[in-house]
């Protein structure tokens, strides 16, 4: 079983497309880290929890289409025409696809990793030592659900039929892009960056009014569900 993950995972991983993605968020998060970030998000200072999900956040629209692509790229023409081949292996399909989604989820925990790496570094070159474990938690709530509801509803989308996948492109855009309220939005770059401005105090502990909570865990659930579902 750990061969075929690790086949499946050499092959996303060597692929131009992770490289591209990997490439594109780098670059993209350098230019957030230099630009927005550097004076600090919601006059906070640019290593606060609040500065750090917000740089997540910008670069989550880009790690979500990654996301999709590595499912697409499973779910391509290619893939379906040797599917009579992995059919004839003594795997069972269910445990195949379980390895496939293993294979994707790594290779997007490896684009998450780059992209906070490169902030770590840039905040260690500037400001010397930092509490990294004060970033823990706004990093996971940033990343988690959205890349787990992106994960169940393109699964569900590639079995019902995989063309929906590039329409499916464009609704992650919507939902991490749009200027919308911080409860419907994959993204949280608008709580970041507003929420802290709500508060009594010039740089305030971390913390999440429950409305946001419920909102990430419908997110979480929906993508639970729909990957159980199929």
């Amino acid at each position: 079983m750990s061969k075929i993950y690790f086949y499946e995972l050499r092959r996303l991983l060597y692929n131009k497309l992770f490289f591209g993605i990997l490439l594109v968020s780098l670059g993209f998060g350098w230019l957030t880290l230099t630009g927005a970030l550097i004076l600090g998000i919601a006059h906070t200072a640019p290593f606060s929890p609040w500065s750090f999900g917000y740089y997540l956040s910008r670069i989550l629209p880009l790690i979500c289409l990654g996301e999709v692509c590595f499912l697409a790229f499973f779910s391509s023409r290619e893939e379906r025409l040797a599917a009579s081949l992995t059919r004839a292996a003594p795997v069972k399909q269910q445990r195949y696809l379980l390895l496939r989604l293993g294979a994707v989820l790594t290779a997007v925990a490896f684009l998450c990793l780059g992209v906070s790496v490169l902030a770590v570094l840039f905040y260690r070159a500037l400001f010397g030592r930092m509490n990294l474990g004060e970033l823990l938690w706004p990093g996971l709530l940033a990343l988690v659900p959205p890349v787990i509801f992106c994960l169940g509803a393109g699964l569900a989308l590639s079995r019902i039929r995989p063309v929906l996948l590039y329409p499916f492109m464009a609704v992650v855009v919507l939902l991490t892009a749009l200027p919308l309220p911080s409860e419907m939005s994959l993204s949280m770059s608008s709580f970041y960056s507003e929420y802290p401005l709500t508060l009594e105090a010039l740089e305030p502990a971390f913390q999440v009014p429950l409305g946001i909570l419920v909102s990430r865990a419908v997110f979480f659930l929906l993508g639970l569900g729909f990957f159980l579902h199929f």
